[in-house]
Protein backbone atom coordinates (compact mmCIF):
# COMPACT_ATOMS: atom_id res chain seq x y z
CA UNK A 1 0.00 0.00 0.00
CA UNK A 2 3.35 2.42 0.15
CA UNK A 3 3.27 4.25 -2.77
CA UNK A 4 6.81 5.47 -3.84
CA UNK A 5 8.22 8.88 -4.31
CA UNK A 6 11.13 10.40 -5.78
CA UNK A 7 14.63 10.71 -4.47
CA UNK A 8 14.61 13.58 -1.20
CA UNK A 9 16.63 16.78 -1.86
CA UNK A 10 17.09 19.13 1.07
CA UNK A 11 14.82 22.03 1.63
CA UNK A 12 16.73 25.25 -0.21
CA UNK A 13 14.16 27.92 0.91
CA UNK A 14 11.13 29.21 2.55
CA UNK A 15 8.61 29.07 -0.33
CA UNK A 16 6.20 31.61 0.09
CA UNK A 17 2.51 29.86 0.45
CA UNK A 18 -0.72 32.01 -0.62
CA UNK A 19 0.03 35.72 -0.26
CA UNK A 20 3.25 37.68 1.55
CA UNK A 21 2.54 37.89 5.22
CA UNK A 22 2.53 34.63 7.99
CA UNK A 23 -1.23 34.34 8.27
CA UNK A 24 -3.48 35.40 5.04
CA UNK A 25 -6.74 34.57 4.77
CA UNK A 26 -6.23 32.49 1.18
CA UNK A 27 -9.96 33.11 0.40
CA UNK A 28 -11.24 32.54 3.86
CA UNK A 29 -10.88 33.89 7.41
CA UNK A 30 -8.98 36.77 8.40
CA UNK A 31 -8.61 35.60 12.02
CA UNK A 32 -5.07 36.43 13.41
CA UNK A 33 -4.32 33.56 15.38
CA UNK A 34 -5.51 30.06 16.12
CA UNK A 35 -4.88 27.72 18.91
CA UNK A 36 -3.29 25.09 16.40
CA UNK A 37 -0.65 27.52 14.88
CA UNK A 38 2.09 27.21 17.23
CA UNK A 39 1.91 23.07 17.18
CA UNK A 40 1.60 23.74 13.28
CA UNK A 41 5.23 25.78 13.80
CA UNK A 42 6.66 23.56 15.71
CA UNK A 43 5.99 19.95 13.63
CA UNK A 44 6.98 21.86 10.35
CA UNK A 45 9.64 22.70 11.80
CA UNK A 46 10.30 18.28 12.44
CA UNK A 47 9.62 18.27 9.09
CA UNK A 48 11.92 20.27 7.67
CA UNK A 49 14.27 18.67 9.91
CA UNK A 50 13.40 15.22 8.74
CA UNK A 51 13.65 16.76 4.65
CA UNK A 52 17.44 17.58 5.62
CA UNK A 53 18.11 14.54 7.04
CA UNK A 54 16.89 12.80 4.46
CA UNK A 55 13.62 11.04 6.14
CA UNK A 56 10.90 11.62 3.17
CA UNK A 57 8.40 9.31 4.66
CA UNK A 58 9.09 11.22 8.13
CA UNK A 59 8.83 14.39 6.42
CA UNK A 60 5.80 12.87 4.00
CA UNK A 61 3.56 12.09 6.94
CA UNK A 62 4.36 15.56 8.98
CA UNK A 63 2.59 17.09 5.89
CA UNK A 64 -0.86 15.92 6.90
CA UNK A 65 -1.09 17.31 10.49
CA UNK A 66 0.99 20.11 9.59
CA UNK A 67 -1.68 21.27 6.96
CA UNK A 68 -4.59 20.64 9.03
CA UNK A 69 -3.44 22.86 11.69
CA UNK A 70 -2.18 25.32 9.93
CA UNK A 71 -5.80 25.91 8.49
CA UNK A 72 -6.97 26.55 12.15
CA UNK A 73 -7.87 23.60 13.33
CA UNK A 74 -6.88 22.13 16.64
CA UNK A 75 -6.29 18.81 17.12
CA UNK A 76 -8.25 16.51 19.72
CA UNK A 77 -6.89 14.14 22.59
CA UNK A 78 -8.42 10.97 22.07
CA UNK A 79 -8.24 7.44 23.29
CA UNK A 80 -6.54 4.85 21.60
CA UNK A 81 -6.48 0.67 22.17
CA UNK A 82 -2.59 -0.46 21.34
CA UNK A 83 -2.20 -4.14 21.66
CA UNK A 84 -5.26 -3.50 24.46
CA UNK A 85 -3.87 -0.86 26.30
CA UNK A 86 -5.14 2.80 26.07
CA UNK A 87 -2.98 5.44 24.81
CA UNK A 88 -3.36 8.97 24.17
CA UNK A 89 -3.03 10.46 20.73
CA UNK A 90 -3.69 13.38 19.37
CA UNK A 91 -5.83 13.31 16.41
CA UNK A 92 -7.22 15.36 13.22
CA UNK A 93 -8.69 14.14 9.86
CA UNK A 94 -9.22 15.99 6.58
CA UNK A 95 -11.28 15.27 3.31
CA UNK A 96 -9.50 15.76 0.37
CA UNK A 97 -11.69 16.28 -2.64
CA UNK A 98 -10.90 15.99 -6.19
CA UNK A 99 -12.86 19.09 -8.74
CA UNK A 100 -12.85 19.06 -12.43
CA UNK A 101 -10.50 21.53 -14.33
CA UNK A 102 -11.95 24.52 -16.17
CA UNK A 103 -12.96 27.72 -14.79
CA UNK A 104 -16.26 26.39 -12.97
CA UNK A 105 -14.75 23.45 -10.47
CA UNK A 106 -16.92 20.53 -9.39
CA UNK A 107 -15.94 18.18 -6.44
CA UNK A 108 -15.97 14.69 -7.47
CA UNK A 109 -14.58 12.10 -5.44
CA UNK A 110 -12.89 11.98 -2.68
CA UNK A 111 -10.86 10.48 -0.05
CA UNK A 112 -10.18 10.52 3.80
CA UNK A 113 -7.30 11.16 6.15
CA UNK A 114 -6.85 10.16 10.09
CA UNK A 115 -4.03 10.69 11.22
CA UNK A 116 -3.05 10.28 15.27
CA UNK A 117 -0.09 10.65 16.75
CA UNK A 118 2.29 10.77 20.17
CA UNK A 119 4.73 12.80 21.86
CA UNK A 120 5.59 16.62 21.46
CA UNK A 121 8.14 15.56 18.65
CA UNK A 122 6.31 13.13 17.33
CA UNK A 123 7.43 9.48 19.24
CA UNK A 124 4.78 7.42 17.12
CA UNK A 125 2.07 8.50 14.18
CA UNK A 126 -0.67 6.35 12.91
CA UNK A 127 -1.87 7.66 9.41
CA UNK A 128 -4.59 5.64 7.25
CA UNK A 129 -6.29 6.99 3.69
CA UNK A 130 -9.63 5.59 2.95
CA UNK A 131 -12.06 6.23 0.05
CA UNK A 132 -15.61 7.02 1.08
CA UNK A 133 -16.15 3.02 0.41
CA UNK A 134 -13.96 2.47 3.53
CA UNK A 135 -11.38 0.93 1.48
CA UNK A 136 -7.77 1.72 2.28
CA UNK A 137 -5.93 3.51 0.00
CA UNK A 138 -2.61 3.65 2.29
CA UNK A 139 -1.34 3.43 5.60
CA UNK A 140 1.56 3.52 7.71
CA UNK A 141 2.69 3.59 11.36
CA UNK A 142 6.07 5.41 11.83
CA UNK A 143 7.62 5.52 14.92
CA UNK A 144 10.55 7.83 15.19
CA UNK A 145 12.27 7.79 12.13
CA UNK A 146 11.29 4.50 10.67
CA UNK A 147 7.42 4.13 8.71
CA UNK A 148 6.63 0.72 8.72
CA UNK A 149 4.03 -0.38 6.31
CA UNK A 150 3.07 -4.37 7.13
CA UNK A 151 -0.34 -4.16 7.72
CA UNK A 152 -1.84 -7.79 8.15
CA UNK A 153 -5.47 -6.71 9.09
CA UNK A 154 -7.67 -3.74 8.58
CA UNK A 155 -10.54 -2.10 9.10
CA UNK A 156 -11.50 1.33 8.35
CA UNK A 157 -14.34 4.20 7.60
CA UNK A 158 -14.63 7.62 7.53
CA UNK A 159 -17.24 10.05 6.49
CA UNK A 160 -18.03 13.75 6.10
CA UNK A 161 -20.32 14.72 9.36
CA UNK A 162 -20.36 18.57 8.79
CA UNK A 163 -18.50 21.17 6.42
CA UNK A 164 -18.62 24.93 6.79
CA UNK A 165 -16.72 28.05 8.03
CA UNK A 166 -13.52 29.61 6.21
CA UNK A 167 -10.26 28.34 7.15
CA UNK A 168 -7.54 30.80 8.44
CA UNK A 169 -4.49 30.16 6.41
CA UNK A 170 -0.44 29.96 8.14
CA UNK A 171 2.30 30.20 5.88
CA UNK A 172 4.81 27.66 7.11
CA UNK A 173 8.64 26.71 5.27
CA UNK A 174 7.47 23.27 4.14
CA UNK A 175 6.21 23.53 0.42
CA UNK A 176 2.96 21.76 0.30
CA UNK A 177 0.06 22.41 -1.58
CA UNK A 178 -2.49 20.92 0.80
CA UNK A 179 -2.12 24.57 2.27
CA UNK A 180 -3.48 26.07 -0.71
CA UNK A 181 -6.27 24.47 -1.04
CA UNK A 182 -9.38 25.85 -1.07
CA UNK A 183 -10.53 25.07 2.37
CA UNK A 184 -13.52 24.75 4.98
CA UNK A 185 -13.56 23.59 8.71
CA UNK A 186 -14.96 20.28 9.15
CA UNK A 187 -15.95 17.31 11.66
CA UNK A 188 -15.07 13.75 9.94
CA UNK A 189 -16.57 10.57 11.90
CA UNK A 190 -13.91 8.42 11.73
CA UNK A 191 -12.63 4.72 12.90
CA UNK A 192 -10.04 2.15 12.43
CA UNK A 193 -8.71 -0.93 13.41
CA UNK A 194 -5.25 -1.60 12.07
CA UNK A 195 -2.54 -4.23 12.74
CA UNK A 196 0.54 -3.95 12.13
CA UNK A 197 3.77 -6.29 12.05
CA UNK A 198 6.76 -4.39 13.91
CA UNK A 199 9.93 -6.70 14.77
CA UNK A 200 8.05 -10.01 14.23
CA UNK A 201 5.38 -9.17 16.32
CA UNK A 202 1.58 -7.63 15.74
CA UNK A 203 0.64 -4.35 17.13
CA UNK A 204 -3.07 -3.12 16.83
CA UNK A 205 -4.23 0.01 16.80
CA UNK A 206 -8.12 0.78 17.39
CA UNK A 207 -9.97 3.85 17.45
CA UNK A 208 -13.51 3.35 18.28
CA UNK A 209 -15.76 5.62 16.15
CA UNK A 210 -16.24 9.20 16.56
CA UNK A 211 -16.58 12.78 15.36
CA UNK A 212 -12.62 14.06 14.56
CA UNK A 213 -11.73 17.77 14.22
CA UNK A 214 -10.69 18.33 10.47
CA UNK A 215 -10.87 20.15 7.28
CA UNK A 216 -12.24 19.64 3.72
CA UNK A 217 -9.79 20.77 1.09
CA UNK A 218 -10.86 21.20 -2.61
CA UNK A 219 -7.83 20.68 -5.34
CA UNK A 220 -7.90 19.80 -8.58
CA UNK A 221 -5.09 17.70 -8.20
CA UNK A 222 -5.64 13.94 -7.36
CA UNK A 223 -3.88 10.52 -5.87
CA UNK A 224 -5.33 10.83 -2.59
CA UNK A 225 -3.86 14.46 -2.32
CA UNK A 226 -0.13 13.30 -2.14
CA UNK A 227 0.65 14.91 -5.15
CA UNK A 228 -0.03 17.71 -3.63
CA UNK A 229 2.35 17.58 -1.13
CA UNK A 230 5.17 19.39 -3.05
CA UNK A 231 8.21 17.55 -3.93
CA UNK A 232 11.74 19.29 -2.69
CA UNK A 233 14.22 21.26 -4.82
CA UNK A 234 17.28 20.58 -4.95
CA UNK A 235 19.67 23.09 -3.78
CA UNK A 236 20.84 25.51 -6.45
Amino acid sequence: MHKPWAQLAPIAAVVAVCGLSTLTACGGSTAPSAPSFNEARHLDTLAQQAASAGEFDRFRLLQYPVAILARGVSPESVTVSVNGQDQIFEIAAAELVGTTAGKTQTPNDSVFIIVAWQGPDVSQLVYAEMDAQANLLDVALLTDTTANFNLTTQTVAAELSKSSGACPTLRLPSPSNLINAKCTKASVTGAFDLTFVADSTDVEFVLTSQALPGVRLLSTLSNGGQDIIAKLHPRP
